[in-house]
């Protein structure tokens, strides 16, 4: 077999080999990581499995806010939620730098946006 074809193949094969797993590399997106996993995970214990706090946290936490609520995102900007998921809120709830990835923390903010209520 003529050396430069099969040379000229091995190539193409490996760029496109490079080129696939570029493609597919495991980094992950805002999209690809689950929101809901992570804030049941980290979050549901204070702020309730559907957004809004339990009884007990609205005991212990008088601020704690309510995510079903329409009136608590109008009130706020988005880079004061990220603030508080990456930075923590006053002495009550510790910040998540630590824990989570910057993605994983923004899939929980679209997350999190999902929870309110719509009139």
């Amino acid at each position: 077999m003529n050396r430069r074809i099969v040379t000229t193949g091995l190539i193409a094969a490996a760029v496109g080999a490079i080129v696939m797993y570029h493609n597919t590399a495991p980094a992950q997106s805002v999209q690809a990581i689950d929101g809901k996993e992570i804030y049941l995970k980290s979050c549901k214990e204070c702020h309730g499995v559907l957004g809004a706090p339990t009884k007990a946290a609205q005991r212990k936490y008088d601020k704690i806010p309510d995510f079903t609520d329409p009136a608590f995102f109008k009130s706020k900007k988005k880079d004061e939620l990220e603030d508080a998921v990456e930075k923590g809120k006053g002495r009550d709830m510790k910040g998540f730098a630590e824990k989570l990835s910057k993605d994983e923390r923004k899939a929980v903010m679209v997350y999190v946006l999902t929870l309110e209520k719509k009139a």
